[in-house]
């Protein structure tokens, strides 16, 4: 009883604060300074909020009130301290609206004490940033790729070491901040949570965690500061359900990221070969999940770039590539788990309910799991627990077989031409299309906005699920007895990447296509190839020894 009458204490002086808030900026809009100057005062008797703290001294700047305005900068400057942020001395002298302060002596006292403290806190956590960086380049050091040497192997040989390397470092930290490299001038950094009792000598599963709001990060990290940020708030029930699995935290940015533009998308499959360097990864158990932007990102990976994960996972997705067109076959080479609400405007529930119908007429393995009365940060909700539970036992039952019997691929960029052992190397936009190759869509007519409280209005609308705005080109192919069959259309060249357990090497290898024989042919290991393709991967599951080129 005395919880509920506190707590009903509490709901008014919420809502009251909230107003001197909503009257303060109605006020800034009117220029009305003074008026909005007193109301953020009042917000700021009942939390320290250096954003509103802020708009307080700039308000009492604007009306021309200096000591309120310095007391309100010292409001903002205390209020910054304790939200932990501490560089932001340029904010402030490079705000033309505190130009009635700039010659006050008060005011140059405060921005010296702010530069000194942040002079402080740059060297302090640059500090960090060494000792971070001194970790990961000790223990790239004592990497696989260093240690691997094939000098004087013959192709077998190099293929067998690759396949049974096991000497990884030894590592004790729970955390791992690692630098990626973006550009020959760039970089970000990205966080690997270690399992519990990690043995070197066994491999474990890996999942990346993609975030959203990609276009609201403008900046790149040296180092994850402050792993528990990650791994808490919305994130709490993947370290809750990990395990023993590998979670990984890549930082997307808006021209660096998993979705748009494309120059980011070489990322996740680049950081995963970092992380496969210097920890025992099981190949054939790397996973794909995120949220929102995040989630689209899974689903592109699953659409455009396959082959190094097992299977993908989404929460409040939009299923759709935005760098060019979206080919649902292409998920018959995998599977794809999502998590959806009625509420999303990311998505809505019908457009859901119409990728599920087409999804099982393709013969896909999809999964939508509905969650009715819930927004689209669904995560951030208690309600979201079993879902999650679902997503890692769906997630301990899934393997990635690279040398499964078929794949079906298509694409309208051949930079995004591979799944597995199948490779389109060159379009023929000009042919005429097979007709078993047919865009797949559907429409989209009701759609969710949100309005001011941020509750959920449903319109309607005309939209297609998904663009096709360049033509693409597609391949069917099923191997057995070391004969290739394969059905093209709109290609003109394509590729066969083989590895021993596949074919009899032993034997000729056979390409059939389109109903006639193509090729028939003796093939050994290939040394050169068998490097390449392996600097490329990490990957010790997976390994190509040869391949068969095809031209038609």
């Amino acid at each position: 009883m005395k919880k509920l009458i506190v707590l009903l204490l509490i709901i008014p002086q919420c809502i009251l604060a909230q107003d001197y808030v909503a009257k303060g900026d109605s006020c800034f809009a009117l220029k009305d300074y003074v008026c909005a100057a007193t109301n953020y005062d009042l917000y700021l008797k009942t939390d320290a909020s250096n954003g509103i703290a802020y708009r307080a001294a700039v308000s009492w700047s604007l009306a021309n009130n200096k000591e309120k305005a310095l007391e309100a900068v010292r409001t903002y400057v205390k209020f910054n301290y304790s939200n932990g942020m501490y560089v932001f001395s340029k904010k402030l002298i490079n705000d033309k609206n505190f130009d009635l302060l700039k010659n006050d002596p008060q005011w140059t006292a405060i921005i010296a004490d702010v530069q000194t403290k942040e002079q402080e806190v740059i060297k302090a956590r640059q500090k960090r940033v060494d000792s971070a960086l001194a970790v990961q380049h000790s223990i790239e050091q004592d990497g696989m790729l260093k240690k691997l040497n094939f000098e004087g192997d013959d192709a077998k040989a190099a293929y067998q070491k690759i396949k049974h390397y096991n000497r990884y470092p030894a590592i004790s930290a729970k955390y791992l901040s690692l630098q990626f490299q973006l550009t020959d001038s760039s970089h970000t950094a990205f966080l690997v949570v270690m399992p519990p009792n990690y043995n070197s000598k066994r491999s474990y599963p890996v999942m990346f965690f993609l975030h959203g709001a990609v276009n609201s990060n403008l900046g790149y990290s040296d180092m994850i500061e402050y792993p528990e940020w990650e791994m808490g708030g919305w994130n709490r029930f993947y370290t809750k359900y990990a395990g023993n699995v590998i979670m990984v935290y890549p930082h997307g940015g808006r021209d660096y990221n998993w979705m748009y533009p494309d120059k980011g998308f070489f990322m996740v499959p680049a950081m995963l070969r970092q992380i496969k360097n210097i920890i025992n990864v099981d190949d054939n158990r790397v996973f794909i999940t995120g949220h929102s932007n995040g989630a689209t990102g899974s689903f592109s990976y699953l659409m455009k770039q396959p082959s190094p994960y097992a299977a993908f996972y989404g929460f409040n997705t939009r299923p759709r590539v935005a760098t060019g067109g979206t080919y649902p076959r292409n998920i018959l080479n995998r599977s794809f788990f999502n998590v959806s609400t009625d509420q999303d405007y990311y998505f809505p529930p019908g457009a859901n309910d119409s990728l599920s119908v087409t999804m099982k007429k393709i013969g896909a393995d999809y999964q939508d799991h509905r969650y009715n009365g819930f927004p689209h940060w669904f995560p951030k909700f208690d309600e979201s627990e079993p879902a999650f539970k679902m997503l890692f036992a769906d997630l301990a039952k899934r393997r990635r077989n690279p040398f499964r019997a078929s794949v079906t691929w298509e694409c309208d960029d051949i930079k995004y031409g591979r799944c597995d052992w199948l490779q389109i190397t060159e379009l023929d936009t000009t042919a005429k299309r097979a007709a078993w190759q047919t865009d797949i869509n559907f429409a989209i007519k009701k759609w969710i906005d949100l309005d001011k409280e941020s509750k959920p209005i449903v319109h309607d609308t005309t939209l297609m699920a998904f663009k096709y705005n360049k033509k693409s080109g597609a391949v069917e192919a099923v191997y057995k007895n070391n004969v290739f069959t394969v059905e093209t259309s709109d290609v003109k060249a394509f590729s066969i990447w083989l590895s021993p357990e596949m074919v009899d090497l032993s034997k000729p290898v056979s390409i059939i296509v389109n109903g006639k024989l193509h090729s028939k042919q003796e093939l050994g290991y290939n040394k050169e190839l068998i490097l390449e393709s392996f600097k490329t991967s990490a990957d010790r599951s997976a390994i190509w020894v040869n391949r068969i080129d095809v031209r038609l």
